[in-house]
Order: structure tokens, then sequence, then C-alpha cells
């Protein structure tokens, strides 16, 4: 394999961790504002999690070949469903936005290793067993 973007494993763990990446921020950003008056909750929504994270988009032999739809998606921000709304308006719920961060940093961990152990064997294959650069 001559060019590591053509690999679909790679592909399919670079969109895993941008899209727990997003998710993350979005968590970050409703715990920053926990004490806002006013504040409504955010979440991002992808499409469909898993086919986002395995669509790849078929190399282009022709430049009249139509172009797939984009690998990378970037999510809707959308409102949080409101499990607890405070006197002052504001719709943060610390306990689930701390779940959220906990099961976004196992999946950000997850994909990360992967992608580790992907490399490793890429340049296993590479090198001819020899583990060498």
């Amino acid at each position: 394999m001559s060019d590591p973007r053509l690999d679909s494993v790679v592909d399919a763990l670079r969109i895993a961790l941008s899209q727990s990446s997003r998710r993350a921020g979005v968590v970050a950003s409703n715990l920053t504002n926990v004490d806002t008056p006013g504040y409504r909750a955010l979440d991002v929504h992808f499409d469909d999690y898993f086919d986002a994270a395995t669509a790849v988009e078929p190399l282009r032999t022709d430049t009249g070949h139509l172009r797939g739809t984009a690998t990378t998606q970037r999510g809707t921000l959308m409102e949080a469903p409101v499990t607890r709304m405070r006197h002052d308006g504001n719709t943060v719920d610390v306990d689930l936005e701390m779940t959220k961060l906990a099961m976004v940093h196992g999946k950000y961990r997850t994909s990360a290793e992967m992608l580790r152990k992907r490399f490793a064997l890429l340049i296993y294959a590479a090198t001819d067993g020899r583990g060498g650069v």
C-alpha cells in the first residue's frame, strides 16, 4: 500500500477520532456554561455514527466520475433534550454531561489505540517484519 490515505481502516478511525473530538468539545462547552443563566445545553448529532465512521469515499480514477459524500461529517449541533432545568433557565445536567464525557473519552482512547496498532502493522509489513524504518 503506497498511500496510507487509501487505507479504509485508517480513514474510518480518523473519522471516529474527529467525531469523538467534536462531541467532547460540545460537552466541555456545556460544562463551562453550567453557571450561565439561560444557557441551553447542546449536543452534536451525526447522521449515523457507525455508517459515517465506516464510509470511505471511493478513489476517483477519472475526472468524469461523480464525487461521493464527504467522509468527515462535522455533525449537527442541536439543543440537548431537557432533563433538568434550574430556576435561572440553565439546562445543563452536570451528571449527564460527565457521563457523556466519560463515554467519549473511552471511544477516543479506543480509536486512538486501534490507529496506533494499525500503523504498527503497516510499519511491520513495510519493513518485512524487521521492525525498523
